[in-house]
């Protein structure tokens, strides 16, 4: 062992010593080029493929013929579709709702964490939970909450005297759609909060400073002063928020099924049913490219806006002088003159107004704000603990309207599940693809995202920019493609397909994201190694990966958590050997219970916490982490 030992070092001493030898250009694309040509030729040829698919007919359940049709499919077959048509406003109104509702409330969410309070550690627990639920379970959640026999929402409506009889809420067109909508931005507004708080951090305290100093009111600050400064951050949030409307699938799915009638059924739901259903490959190729086109034309306002450079506000270093410049924009923006920030004495038509305006009392204006975290904790909490106490309870007690709660603890839901082997094998399964999924992905982002980081590489900023327009592309666009290469070549219900799809979807950001924190380690940490005589490699390794340690743990946990959670692929490539907690979770009403009914309501509740128990332990031991991550490439990108 100690010989073998010595002749690895020796090797190792070798690779070291020629790698020194190249330039830097060299270096950079010798550690660069693997994980790049990787991320160009996974995701790539699906992405393109499905362009020429979508000039086929290829009926599966019907033939195995594939005839070129040109663009029959676009001009012919679409324009007399009356549901695919009808689903394309259906799903730019469901974009645009979602983002009307999700970016006020997590504008106010990152206000609140902004300001500051007692228990914020606590509440930011709270914020990251419904992001770690998976999309599929969030649907399950929320149908639960909503359910016409066991909902809690008819137990305590009933409860409160406010209605006399159970209503089935997602039987109504109206109701379905605000509760879909509520559900989608429940699961959105963690993350678009934490890059909005991101954003509110850069902004310099001596502004608010100034403008307390003119009297301005807390809305005029944040009308003057913290609008202005997020505008570009919120654009491009906004736009966010729009791309993840146009892609909501797994929610839906798990939540109305398309229903009632087709009210929910949107565009990404109609290629589903049409690719993987139907087996209409040719078709539902054609479907995608038309949400790629809407999408890429998104993602290019999104690039636009990330290639602007922001100013910075405040560059002076003087903490004196930056205050009076602070005050004085401060002052001009809010309509007063300069002078007032010199002394001179007040009476200005904007000062009297601003003094007559009605201001809050301090007590009253600390309950509200209170008021308002509580509502803000329970919306993100509750869900969650719902589940977890009906999980608890047994079924005479979730059936009754409302619910008659105990104390005592009822496993039966635990138990059936532990008692079936698919339960078993399907966490194995999950948690196989998710540690595969993370290990690859950081092996091979950290070189690219080295290189980029440090080096001046030839298209550099072409190269970043196609990363994150790659990201932008939608899983379905590379499901259909990756389904028949997969059944071509065999893979398809395995660890190994769904290891590669994860792999190849997360690549581009991670690369993105691990550049970002590389960035942020001194460049003087990796001169002082080189001239202390360490190699390039030993430098990388030994100083750069250590000194970026937090954020590639972050960056590993964000991958490990959305690959658990990933559902679109686990529907398409598993079957029986490779059958995920998320695919397996939408046949739970194939458990032992009453012929032609539903699963008991602590059944089901069970289920959908053994399926995010794991990814919620993470988010509370993690969250600080897991904010740094996700802040991480956005803002510094």
């Amino acid at each position: 062992m100690a010989v073998a030992g010595a002749a690895f070092s020796r090797g190792a001493g070798r690779v070291s010593r020629r790698l020194d030898r190249l330039s830097e250009r060299r270096f950079a694309l010798l550690v660069s080029i693997p994980g790049l040509v990787l991320v160009g030729l996974i995701v790539l040829p699906p992405t393109l493929a499905v362009f020429g698919l979508s000039l086929f007919r290829i009926e599966l359940a019907k033939d195995d013929l594939t005839p070129f049709v040109g663009l029959r499919n676009f001009l012919v077959r679409l324009p007399a579709d009356s549901e695919v048509l009808a689903a394309i406003p259906r799903t730019l109104f469901f974009a645009a709702m979602s983002t009307a509702i999700t970016l006020p409330l997590a504008l106010v969410t990152a206000l609140a964490l902004n300001r500051g309070f007692r228990g914020v550690s606590i509440f930011f627990m709270a914020l990251l939970m419904p992001w770690a639920v998976a999309s599929i379970v969030a649907g399950i959640f929320w149908r639960f909450i909503f359910d016409t026999n066991f909902g809690v929402v008819n137990g305590v409506l009933i409860g409160l005297g406010l209605m006399e009889e159970p209503f089935n809420w997602l039987a109504s067109t109206a109701q379905a759609v605000a509760i879909a909508l509520v559900a989608q931005s429940w699961r959105s507004v963690p993350l678009l909060a934490v890059l909005l708080l991101a954003a509110l951090k850069t902004i310099p305290e001596a502004l608010y400073r100034a403008a307390r100093m003119d009297g301005a009111t807390a809305w005029e600050s944040f009308r003057y002063i913290t609008l202005p400064a997020i505008k570009n951050t919120l654009i491009v949030v906004g736009i966010l928020q729009v791309i993840i409307g146009l892609q909501v699938f797994d929610l839906l799915y798990s939540l109305t099924s398309g229903g009632p009638g087709r009210d929910t059924y949107v565009l990404i739901y109609a290629i589903y049913t049409i690719s993987f259903e139907q087996i209409s490959l040719g078709y539902g190729a054609a479907i995608t490219v038309v949400l790629f086109a809407i999408i890429v034309a998104a993602s290019f306002l999104i690039l636009v806006l990330r290639l602007r450079r922001r100013q910075p506000i405040g560059a002076s270093t003087d903490e004196e002088s930056d205050n009076a410049t602070a005050s004085a924009r401060t002052s001009l923006r809010l309509g007063a003159r300069a002078s007032t920030v010199t002394g001179t004495a007040p009476g200005y038509p904007e000062e009297a107004r601003r003094r007559n305006q009605i201001r809050l009392p301090r007590p009253v204006s600390r309950v509200a704000f209170g008021v308002g975290v509580a509502v803000l904790f329970f919306f993100f909490a509750a869900p969650i603990a719902w589940m977890f106490i009906a999980s608890l309870q047994p079924f005479q007690a979730l059936a009754q309207q409302p619910p008659a709660l105990t104390l005592d603890l009822w496993l039966d839901g635990y138990q059936i599940i532990a008692a079936d082997p698919r339960w078993l094998g399907s966490l194995a399964v999950s948690l196989q693809t998710a540690l595969l999924t993370t290990l690859f992905v950081i092996v091979l982002a950290a070189p690219p995202a080295y290189a980029l980081a440090r080096y001046e590489l030839p298209g550099k900023s072409t190269t970043l920019a196609l990363l994150i327009l790659v990201q932008m592309v939608p899983a379905i666009v590379m499901a259909i493609p990756v389904l028949r290469i997969f059944q071509i070549v065999g893979l398809t219900d395995t660890v190994a397909a769904l290891v590669i799809v994860n792999v190849a979807f997360w690549l581009p950001l991670i690369i993105w994201l691990l550049r970002n924190f590389f960035l942020e380690v001194p460049i003087s940490l990796e001169k002082a190694a080189r001239i202390d005589g360490c190699s390039r490699l030993g430098t990388l390794f030994r100083v750069t990966i250590p000194a970026a340690r937090p954020g590639i743990a972050a960056a590993a946990i964000l991958v490990l958590i959305g690959t658990w959670n990933e559902f679109l692929f686990a529907v398409i490539l598993g079957n029986q050997n490779a059958v995920t907690i998320t695919r397996l979770i939408t046949g739970i009403q194939n458990f032992p219970g009453p012929m032609n009914q539903q699963p008991p309501p602590n059944l089901l509740a069970a289920a959908a916490i053994i399926a995010v128990i794991p990814c919620l332990v993470l988010v509370l031991l993690f969250h600080r982490r897991i904010i740094a991550g996700l802040t991480g490439g956005f803002v510094k990108g």
